[in-house]
């Protein structure tokens, strides 16, 4: 119950915050020194809890925008995606250096 309530905290002020590249790799950094610990301190799994979250950091960390469609769609392969296609325009949108017609053109 812990981890799912800082996940879905997390999320929360994530998707307030707007994003550049580096701070989209600090990001990225931190969640995964948080998976590290949580998984480090349970006898279970909790990387699933944070599958959310990986994939917010994921579509952050894109340089461009066009590179969502090697993660996204037949080349994800079996790869579940746990966003929604809305879920993952409002994400891209978070990047400021993203242009937010390409991203409302991208065909997901």
């Amino acid at each position: 119950m812990t981890i799912t309530s800082i996940t879905r905290e997390v999320e929360k002020f994530v998707v307030k915050c707007q994003f550049n590249a580096l701070g989209a790799m600090v990001l990225d950094g931190e969640l995964r020194v948080l998976i590290s610990y949580f998984s480090s301190v349970t006898q279970w799994s909790s990387r699933d809890k944070f599958a959310r979250l990986s994939q917010i950091s994921t579509l952050l960390n894109l340089e461009k925008v066009s590179e969502v469609h090697d993660y996204w769609g037949p080349k994800a392969g079996s790869f579940t995606w746990r966003l929604s296609i809305a879920e993952a325009r409002q994400v891209m949108a978070l990047r400021t250096d993203f242009d937010a017609d390409e991203i409302s053109r991208l065909k997901l």
